[in-house]
């Protein structure tokens, strides 16, 4: 930014500081936040109290947001419509679990486009921006904003079997829980049943072996409380992962002042920034909790990740090719990531 825009932006939030400050009788703007996780879990920690506490200080507490986690107002897959109808203000809306509403935004979620999480998280941003084209072909037309946006690290194998997990040919045919989307066709390309269910029933499904396993982030594995059940896990693997969004209904955002959805913007622009360095920092830390628990890790050598990316290369073009015979832009959405990516430093 230059030094003039910095000094207008200056401007905009100490004027809207000076008006908040005097205006003592204004009602403030109260907006209600939803997600589908557990209290506690890391994205909680890490991103929404952080979110919430950065509005509250930019806005001298004129914006207040309440937070209404574990499925309090609905179900995950219908956040996005408590957001479009004004139920809920903010969702936590995850494209893999309503693919059939934003399927585009799940080209972040394809296996093996980029080499760090910081990479991927900017390639996202940028064709999530403002008339980006996600925002011009999916989030738009769905009639949300995103205020946060971000990816998690890659996603691992977890697997509760006792079976040794030497090889990735050996979760052939096991049952393993994904979140959808994306990574549905990556658990297909290495021969295992996708099986779909929300995260507080994880643990569950595992200790029933209702599920042998599940693709998810090393942090996932500690938040749901799921280490005593896990025998065993890849590393250094790249199965894809999830795009996050808290995302907030465009008629809402319209009727926001714009010194409001300045703050929200700037808020969620600088946690989307911090999220890569946060979350990776958690999976490492993550990781060895489950080394010191027992766990076997394993990791492919040379000859099985050629054989990982060929089918990682087969996955991303069966998804575009799907998504364009729908009539949905997927050979131009995964061209326009590739080349973000190749525009964002690896960090």
């Amino acid at each position: 930014m230059g030094l003039m825009r910095r000094r207008l932006a200056g401007w905009t939030f100490a004027g809207l500081a000076a008006v908040m400050a005097t205006a003592a009788h204004a009602d403030p703007i109260t907006l209600r936040l939803a997600d589908s996780l557990p209290s506690g879990h890391i994205i909680d920690r890490l991103m929404i109290e952080p979110f919430i506490k950065a509005v509250a200080e930019k806005s001298h507490g004129q914006i207040v947001i309440q937070h209404y986690p574990a499925e309090q107002l609905g179900k995950s897959r219908d956040l996005i419509m408590l957001v479009k109808s004004g139920t809920a203000d903010i969702g936590f809306i995850l494209p893999s679990y309503i693919s059939d509403r934003l399927p585009l935004t799940a080209v972040a979620e394809l296996p093996g486009i980029f080499q760090t999480t910081c990479q991927g998280s900017a390639a996202l941003r940028a064709v999530a921006a403002d008339g980006a084209i996600l925002d011009r072909e999916e989030f738009q037309p769905n009639g949300i904003k995103p205020l946060i946006i971000f990816l998690m690290p890659p996603y691992q194998m977890i697997l509760s079997s006792h079976r040794q997990l030497n090889s990735i040919k050996d979760v052939e045919g096991l049952k393993i829980r994904t979140p959808g989307g994306a990574i549905d066709l990556t658990a297909l390309g290495i021969g295992t049943v996708p099986i779909h269910v929300a995260p507080p029933e994880i643990y569950e499904s595992i200790a029933r072996g209702t599920l042998d396993g599940a693709l998810l982030a090393y942090q996932s594995v500690t938040a749901y409380h799921l280490t005593p059940l896990i025998k065993s896990a890849t590393i250094g693997e790249d199965f894809g992962t999830v795009a996050i969004t808290f995302s907030i209904g465009l008629d809402k955002w319209n009727a926001l002042p714009p010194d409001a959805q300045a703050i929200l913007k700037e808020a969620g622009q600088d946690l989307s920034e911090q999220a890569c360095g946060k979350f990776d920092a958690a999976e490492d830390a993550s990781r060895e909790t489950l080394k010191a628990a027992g766990v076997h890790l394993m990791q492919s050598g040379d000859a099985e990740r050629a054989m990982l990316n060929t089918s990682f290369e087969a996955i991303r073009a069966e998804w575009a090719d799907r998504l364009d015979r729908r009539g949905k832009p997927g050979s131009r959405v995964l061209s326009a990531f590739r080349e973000a990516v190749a525009a964002a430093k690896p960090q």
